[in-house]
């Protein structure tokens, strides 16, 4: 049986913008709240690598989303 062909989070991501895009699909928004919620696996991944709260959410303000650490531990808390 072949292979099953793999596809990055990356290429999926600019693909649904893209189809939204062309289909003309205004753009959708998101609380920080429900985008902290979208990006548990990364913030997840970010503590597993020594990241603390504060500075995960620091680099959310790099993308211009203005989250606070407090709200990343509500939204995303530790896994035990």
């Amino acid at each position: 049986m072949a292979e099953e062909r793999m596809y990055t989070t990356t290429q999926l991501a600019l693909a649904a913008r893209e189809l939204r895009e062309a289909a003309g699909a205004e753009e959708q928004t998101v609380t920080a709240g429900e985008a902290i919620e979208m990006l548990d696996d990364e913030i997840r991944l970010l503590r597993e690598r020594g990241f603390s709260d504060e500075q995960i959410a620091a680099l959310f303000t790099g993308f211009d989303i203005e989250v606070t650490k407090e709200q990343i531990a509500q939204h995303a808390p530790p896994t035990l």
